[in-house]
């Protein structure tokens, strides 16, 4: 949270108000969260006077707006490491795991106190027919290998400014994380996949087994038109 600096005696309802706003990600298309934990911190959040608005899906909108968060912000969403990737322009963005912390965790973070009986999270859902499934690259694992770019046959990744992007996240086939499983430095995360090791939840590397590298070579072998990994042989 940012407080005011040199006001260290303000109450906690006063230091409350100097948090700018919070932001829910109610995960509308996979509903991976918690629908309780969202309508418990909402109704926390109006109660103590929090400006806090709950977004239909936080993927979603990292790629229709973008613009639409700043440093000053909490955001509430599963797996606080792709979030930051996700919107990396960003710096310090505070995340709050929604799908992993219990309820009482949330709230202290958040110095706010439960409400008894809180309603149905309110919300005005999102109409796009795009269900938003995509990969999100952490730039501090990524060593530019082009592994990705090689192995991805929708053109989701291209190379800007000698770095991979993800440019064409639309383009990316739905429940699809093949290109997290070979990524050699498990720098490539899917927020939305259930498994671990490909969506951002754990903090060690877990390097692709030799059975992945194989299985995925011989994919590519039978794609008619594309090669192989670059550092691999025709």
């Amino acid at each position: 949270m940012k407080y005011n600096a040199g006001k260290e005696n303000e109450s906690s309802d006063e230091q409350r108000h100097c948090i700018m706003k919070v932001f829910i990600c109610a995960c509308q298309y996979y509903n991976r969260l918690s629908r309780e934990k969202i309508a418990a911190v909402q109704a926390a959040c109006h109660a103590a006077k929090v400006p806090c608005e709950i977004v239909p899906d936080l993927c979603l909108a990292s790629v229709k707006e973008p613009s639409g968060l700043t440093a000053e912000n909490i955001v509430l969403a599963c797996q606080p490491r792709a979030v930051r990737s996700m919107f990396r322009d960003i710096e310090g963005l505070n995340c709050v795991d929604l799908r992993s912390a219990s309820l009482d965790d949330i709230l202290a973070s958040l110095s706010l106190q439960s409400v008894e009986s809180p309603p149905e999270p309110v919300y005005d859902k999102a109409d796009s027919q795009w269900i938003p499934w995509f990969p999100v690259i952490d730039a501090a694992r990524c060593v530019q290998c082009k592994k990705c770019v090689d192995f991805c046959m929708f053109g989701v990744y291209s190379i800007d400014d000698g770095k991979v992007r993800v440019t064409k996240p639309q383009s990316c086939k739905t429940d699809c994380p093949a290109c997290a499983r070979i990524c050699p430095q498990n720098a490539i995360m899917f927020p939305k996949s259930l498994e671990d090791r490909l969506n951002g939840s754990l903090t060690e590397q877990i390097i692709p087994t030799e059975s992945d590298n194989v299985s995925f070579k011989e994919r590519l072998k039978h794609r008619k038109g594309l090669r192989l990994f670059k550092d691999d042989e025709k």
